[in-house]
């Protein structure tokens, strides 16, 4: 089979740019609500980011000195080079530092010093780190202030061009990232709010962070974009392919006038970006394994015997994908996978990411493979 597409749809859509620019400008039409409808500050609410979900055992080695909270109480004072031993406990966990030993629900690490960062996976961190318990693995959250994760969002998710080249746009897109965070904002009722990639915006910590994308965040600080008094709901993409598309063909959002499809010009001004054609390879047997994967088939005991699109939006992504299978007793079935679920059941062999969109043709050869 073989997938050719042409655009990189990251898991979000175009936000209209004149609307931000609009915010920016302070000029704000009836119905969009400038920095004026938004008095509270922003920034410095905290986003926690899911970093890692490991096993029923995680080891963190500390590279600088940290404070040690148990819950929400100070234990120690944890030194450089000591390893912090997680283990899963009933719906507990049990912490091991040397010959002592802690048990909580959760755990919470920050640098003993003022403004110090954390060290995690090879990346560096402002805020703290929350070690917990969910469903039997030690889950891993990045606690930071709202501005400090937009500086991490920034220059992971756009170019930054050469001196003050793209500033103007890049505190028009920091707007975007503080909206988007805002409205993720979940509350006690998940433990984490965001994820550190494209299935929310690409985060990459302090590691990130440049002079001119800070400089821009800091800029815009506490201002966020807003519709009829409330903040938007935001989403942007890499490369658009040539036409937006719809919203609410995507996701679960209403149907909002900002959130409509555009077309991006003929011929489209992205196709200049490096991802805008692109293909993505499956063996017959990894694609099998991928609906099996997802709960669409019991077992990856099937063969392929038909694939076709079959139905389009009108900006040409898929709508509707049907994937025609049959068993070792020859017993057939039909899968129906529908909008952007496609992206995520067909993630692409290697696992780097969710399929990069539903703009795409599809193939397959006399095997059955993926090309």
């Amino acid at each position: 089979m073989f997938f050719n597409h042409n655009t990189t749809l990251k898991s979000s859509l175009l936000l209209i740019i004149f609307f931000v620019l609009l915010i920016i400008s302070g000029c704000s039409p009836g119905r969009f609500a400038g920095k004026e409808k938004f008095t509270e500050s922003f920034s410095g609410i905290p986003v926690r980011v899911f970093l890692d979900d490991g096993a029923g055992n995680y080891n963190y080695s500390i590279e600088s000195s940290v404070k040690l909270f148990n819950e929400n109480t100070p234990v120690a004072i944890v030194k450089k080079g000591n390893v912090l031993n997680f283990s899963i406990d009933g719906n507990r966990l049990n912490l091991k530092i040397a010959d002592r030993i802690f048990s909580g629900y959760y755990f919470i690490v920050e640098p003993e010093e003022t403004g110090a960062l954390l060290r995690f996976n090879g990346k560096r961190y402002r805020g703290l780190l929350r070690f917990l318990n969910e469903n039997g693995k030690v889950k891993v959250i990045n606690s930071v202030p709202l501005d400090d994760y937009v500086k991490g969002v920034v220059p992971a998710e756009m170019p930054l061009g050469k001196g003050n080249q793209y500033f103007e746009a890049l505190k028009a897109f920091a707007i975007c990232v503080r909206t988007y965070a805002v409205n993720n904002l979940k509350g006690n009722g998940s433990s984490f709010d965001v994820y550190l990639d494209t299935r929310d915006q690409v985060y990459g910590g302090a590691s990130v962070e440049k002079r001119i994308s800070d400089k821009a965040v800091d800029e815009t600080r506490n201002i966020i974009l807003g519709y009829q008094g409330k903040p938007a709901i935001v989403y942007y993409h890499s490369i658009c392919g040539g036409h937006t598309e719809k919203a609410s063909n995507v996701f679960h959002v209403p149907d909002l006038p900002y959130l409509r499809g555009v077309e991006d010009g003929d011929p489209p001004n992205c196709s200049i970006a490096p991802g805008f054609n692109w293909n993505v390879k499956f063996t017959e047997q990894q694609f099998i394994k991928r609906l099996s994967d997802a709960g669409l088939i019991l077992n990856d005991n099937y063969s392929l015997e038909k694939m076709e699109v079959t139905s389009r939006f009108e900006s040409g992504r898929v709508n509707e994908l049907s994937v025609q299978l049959i068993d070792k007793n020859g017993n057939e079935k039909t899968i129906l996978i529908n909008s952007n679920r496609i992206r995520y059941v067909l993630k692409p062999p290697d696992n780097s990411a969710i399929l990069r969109s539903t703009l795409f043709n599809i193939f397959t050869d006399d095997e059955k493979n993926v090309t």
